[in-house]
């Protein structure tokens, strides 16, 4: 069971208790939850199952994790620790992209911290080491105040819309291939009839033909992301209105 001592919130502010057990650390324990995570989501994930990968009773594990959410808590601040900006980097439009970069990675590798981002506080260490290696490239480019933490929410913004679509799109895909013969055959035909009414988006989809889903994302991210880039140059190098 839950400790009695446990005060809700942010497992980041309770002190981690000492190991007792020298099968189990807190460390062993997100591990696993991580492993689940990303084999089979939010779903596989119980203090019961991460207790049966372990080789212990469920009961042990309350005495380092008081409850799921705790857990989650940690199994995000753990892959969050996997986005570098680049070792070396001293240009910030560099670094940004870089970061940008290897969040999307970390993203697409553990797909169910997508939702996660948008539920926990992120106080873990990991997640106040990125967003200040984040801040501190964009305070190089000239950015400071409200600005700054805007200019961080659109790039991060700009990375986890790109997951979120690209994810969407190889779960369509994975969807519509499923369904049975004849699918395509429908689709093209529908698509014919539509044509007429929507001729730019007709010619797009007949001039792109067979995609390379993985391909395409990625060069959409960046340009995407290039178009962002150029735009915060642009911003912090024109003075504001007086």
């Amino acid at each position: 069971m839950p400790s009695s001592e446990s005060s809700g919130g942010s497992v980041w502010l309770r002190p981690e208790r000492p190991p007792r057990d020298r099968r189990l650390t807190r460390g062993r324990i997100v591990d696993v939850a991580v492993a689940v995570l990303d084999a089979e989501g939010h779903r596989g994930l119980s203090m019961r199952r991460v207790a049966t990968e372990l080789g212990v009773t469920a009961g042990s594990l309350y005495w380092y994790v008081d409850t799921k959410d705790d857990l989650l808590e940690l199994a995000l601040d753990r892959v969050l620790a996997e986005v570098r900006a680049g070792a070396g980097t001293s240009d910030w439009r560099d670094g940004l992209a870089a970061l940008a970069r290897s969040n999307r990675a970390m993203l697409l590798r553990h797909r169910w911290a997508l939702s996660e981002l948008t539920v926990r506080p992120n106080l873990g260490p990991n997640a106040l080491a990125l967003a200040e290696t984040g801040l501190r490239l964009l305070e190089r480019a000239g950015f400071a105040g409200p600005d700054l933490d805007a200019a961080m929410a659109a790039v991060n913004d700009h990375v986890v819309g790109a997951v979120i679509a690209e994810a969407a799109w190889r779960d369509t895909l994975a969807r519509m291939s499923g369904t049975g013969s004849g699918w395509d055959e429908r689709a093209a035909e529908y698509l014919r009839q539509a044509a007429e009414r929507h001729p730019t988006l007709a010619g797009r989809m007949a001039a792109t033909g067979e995609i390379d889903v993985e391909r395409e994302s990625e060069r959409r991210f960046a340009f995407g992301l290039g178009c962002l880039l150029d735009g915060l140059a642009v911003r912090c190098a024109t003075p504001s209105p007086s």
